[in-house]
């Protein structure tokens, strides 16, 4: 075997299954980087996907092969060493009609079919084999420690009101408010180097902590339950972290809290004229786009605190400038120093109910320009942030969209169904995919049903100032997918990208992964069929209760890539589940990598120091007991009622 070329023993490789090609990796050095081709693995995506079986049996019906393109050039086909086993032996073939077809046709054939479902864009880097387990892998979930409050003998589980995931330096944190006003860390780093457990609590407010009344010490039921009230409202995006600065941005009906996650202090504080229904991501500087349920304000981070006084709703900054010249346009603060504008005013909104905000990159640039807000009405709204209030643009849906998501590449509503059905040829796919342009994903409920639907958007003006359209920039392109016949059966609540994949959660608990071009099914998941071996202790969260939904899918690549390159990427491949109580981690492995027998070491441990306790007070009372009985028998004999001792 040492002595084959690597082209016959990568030959050889090709006819195996998945579940062969993978032991060779642990044969030698050689054999692991011929098994671990890229190429090779995404050939193997398309032959287990649904578009090569539908062809399989278009060919088999049909019994015709597909003419040669014109200008055919084996040398300047992508992966041609990674399908060179499609190419059969160089003798002409013959149909039932008589009439002779090179068998290169094949080739021909199998190619298109496979760039017309190629889901990957030119100079995106795809891991094929992370992919491939990625769609045809086991799933499973590990659910992160619940916080609770209490002894053991009433101990009271926390709810979980959001999701936010800090990946600043070497940690990876989930962050998240509780039902009592606190706010709460989970430690969820792959290469812990503190000896904690992934999944663990690192750290915990006290209750009452996000409250304008400040920390509930000592305080009674009724206002306890006020406070549970005003902090479960319901929000799905109320979290927003800024990784630049470990700082987290809680909302509160109006309230907004600014929460330094190194010191878990509240370092600022932003009360707004009606509650808070959507935050943005959080993105230093760029400012964060905050929804109420009348208006749309930008918030800058770059300001200083600012001190609400409990019995007046007028904000007094606590740094001024005392020498600058006071003025109506300019205020005598730092914040007209540092921002250099004076803070936008707020869009109106016409209908209430903003439930998602998306900032996209500007052209050239890391940093937002144009924003996307959708919620309970009928359009998508955008804005630019460059001459916010003034709406730029809508884009009717005619749906009651909750989550939005985009994808940096292009999106043809007429080509993408061409791509569905192999009707393009291969040099017409590629210039389809290397177009400019971006994509915008959104997900809600029409009718009762769930609505899966992607806008193609022009690209952006260049550095130039030409623009590459016609049309205005940022402007809805004759795009438009809308699939709300087999998204779902009832209302989507949350989308988002996946690889190359849209991973999307109904009302069901389902989770379903699709192509991008929004209808092709990869696979599907339900999150209350996912049971494992049932646990004894108050922390068990391994079966999973029926009536569980995942209201919110937060991708996780993992922090540690650029410290960790050699670890494996399905290791980082995970999604973030928040079912609106708890939160899990979905990897794509045959087992759990942590969950309650996690906790229930603690768990134990408890419960046997309070059975040693128990067995102490119990002794101690016999021992008493026994005590005053011998004091009986001893008082009993002196009476001379009793037998007397010789």
């Amino acid at each position: 075997m040492d002595h084959l070329p690597e082209e016959v023993l990568f030959h050889i490789i090709t006819f195996l299954e998945p579940r062969s090609i993978l032991p060779l990796r642990l044969v030698s050095k050689h054999f692991l980087r011929l098994s671990s081709d890229n190429g090779l693995w995404k050939q193997i995506c398309f032959e287990y996907s649904d578009a090569e079986a539908i062809r399989k049996c278009q060919t088999l019906a049909t019994a015709r092969p597909m003419p040669v393109p014109s200008g055919w050039e084996f040398r300047t086909l992508p992966n041609a060493q990674s399908l060179r086993p499609i190419v059969s032996r160089k003798h002409d073939t013959q149909n039932t009609a008589g009439q002779s077809f090179p068998s290169l046709n094949l080739y021909a054939e199998k190619l298109r079919a496979l760039t017309n479902w190629d889901p990957s864009y030119p100079g995106e880097k795809v891991d094929w084999y992370t992919e491939f387990v990625a769609r045809r892998g086991p799933v499973s979930v590990s659910w992160i420690q619940q916080p609770a409050d209490g002894d053991l003998e009433a101990q009271k589980m926390r709810d979980v009101q959001g999701l936010g995931l800090l990946t600043s330096g070497n940690a990876t944190r989930i962050v998240a408010p509780l039902e009592d006003g606190s706010v709460c860390l989970w430690d969820i780093d792959h290469d812990n180097q503190s000896g904690r457990k992934r999944g663990s609590i690192v750290a915990r407010t006290t209750a009452g902590f996000l409250s304008s009344q400040g920390p509930t010490n000592g305080i009674d039921k009724d206002s306890f339950r006020w406070i549970e009230k005003s902090i479960g409202t319901g929000v799905v995006e109320c979290v927003s972290v800024d990784n630049v600065r470990n700082k987290a941005y809680f909302a509160v009906q109006n309230m907004l809290q600014e929460v330094d996650l190194e010191t878990m202090q509240i370092s600022s504080q932003k009360k707004f004229p009606t509650s808070i229904s959507a935050l943005s991501d959080a993105s230093y500087p760029v400012p964060l786009t905050i929804a109420t349920t009348q208006s749309l304000h930008l918030h800058d981070t770059r300001l200083p605190c600012t001190v609400y006084s409990s019995n007046s709703d007028v904000a007094e900054k606590v740094e001024t400038v005392a020498n600058f010249p006071a003025s109506s346009k300019l205020r005598n603060d730092f914040g007209r120093l540092l921002a250099g504008d004076e803070p936008k005013a707020p869009a109106s909104l016409l209908h209430p109910g903003s439930l998602s905000i998306l900032h996209l990159p500007s052209h050239g640039s890391q940093e937002s320009g144009e924003i996307y807000v959708a919620g309970r009405f009928p359009s998508i709204l955008a804005y630019d942030r460059r001459n916010f209030p003034k709406l730029k643009s809508t884009i009717h849906s005619g749906s009651r969209l909750c989550s939005l998501s985009s994808l940096p590449y292009s999106f043809k509503a007429m080509e993408s169904d061409l791509m569905q059905q192999n009707k393009l040829s291969v040099q017409a796919a590629r210039e389809v995919k290397a177009q400019p342009g971006k994509t915008l994903i959104a997900c809600g409920e029409y009718n009762g049903k769930g609505s899966l639907e992607m806008y193609g958007l022009f690209p952006e003006v260049e550095a130039s100032g030409v623009s590459t359209s016609e049309q205005q920039p940022g402007a809805l392109q004759d795009s438009t997918f809308k699939n709300r016949v087999s998204a779902s059966r009832s209302k989507l609540l949350s989308v988002a990208t996946h690889g190359t994949r849209l991973v999307v959660s109904d009302s069901d608990g389902q989770l379903k992964w699709v192509e991008r071009n929004g209808s092709s099914l990869v696979r599907r998941w339900n999150i209350n069929e996912y049971q494992v071996a049932d646990r004894r202790g108050i922390f068990s969260l391994g079966t999973t209760s029926n009536g569980d939904v995942v209201r919110k899918i937060v991708p996780h690549n993992g922090a540690n890539a650029d410290r960790n390159p050699s670890r494996n990427q399905i290791e980082r491949d995970e999604l973030l589940l928040w079912t609106g109580e708890k939160i899990g981690i979905l990897r794509f492995r045959s087992k759990s990598k942590f969950g309650a027998e996690e906790w229930e070491e603690k768990v134990e441990s408890m419960e046997e120091r309070m059975r040693r306790r128990e067995e102490r007070i119990y002794g101690q009372t016999m021992r008493r007991a026994l005590e005053r009985q011998a004091d009986e028998v001893r008082f009993v004999q002196g009476l001379g009622l009793g037998p007397q001792r010789l």
